[in-house]
């Protein structure tokens, strides 16, 4: 290498270093041996508020339609990226039922959804429910969080990370 491919490269580095990482979309796991089924009966036996303050059961949501529990935050920027692609999932599929389960709180949640609205429930769990969602097949608590149900409220599937919305769009296709 001469002395100017030296000094070129040397200036490269830095901008190199300073762009965002490439982002690989999280695959959806089909194993769901590490669901607890005690804390998956406790999750759907919840009544969260949403937005108006209204409880609501998340196994009345989950009952009979393929369910897409999408555990998140409005500080969790892969969380914020993949909230477009979940609603466009619920405005296009009617036998999807996708439900944000908002682990903030419910001032950060109420004002994200004035900037991005979405047309699927939000609910606040509040960051006390990082626990049950660990049982859930997320044991590191990671966000987001993923848990896809099928009709009759069973696991079907996890996905740990921004979700690839193509793989999730088609393993609903198949399941719905």
């Amino acid at each position: 290498m001469n002395r100017r491919q030296f000094v070129g490269a040397g200036m490269v580095w830095p901008f190199l270093l300073m762009s965002p990482p490439v982002r690989a979309a999280a695959k959806l796991n089909e194993d769901v041996s590490t669901v607890d089924e005690a804390a998956l009966n406790e999750l759907l036996t919840l009544s969260l508020p949403d937005l108006k303050g209204t409880a609501v059961s998340l196994r009345d949501l989950a009952d009979g339609r393929l369910t897409v529990l999408n555990f998140w935050a409005s500080w969790c920027a892969p969380c914020v990226r993949e909230m477009p692609a979940l609603d466009a999932l619920h405005q296009k599929q009617a036998s999807v039922n996708v439900v944000g389960i908002g682990l903030d709180t419910v001032a950060n949640i109420e004002a994200f959804a004035r900037k991005t609205p979405v047309s699927y429930p939000l609910l606040t769990a509040g960051a006390g429910k990082i626990a049950l969602m660990r049982r859930l097949g997320n044991p590191k608590g990671g966000l987001p969080f993923t848990l896809v149900l099928d009709e009759k409220a069973g696991p079907l599937a996890t996905i740990l990370g921004e979700i690839a919305m193509d793989e999730l769009a088609a393993f609903a296709n198949r399941h719905a």
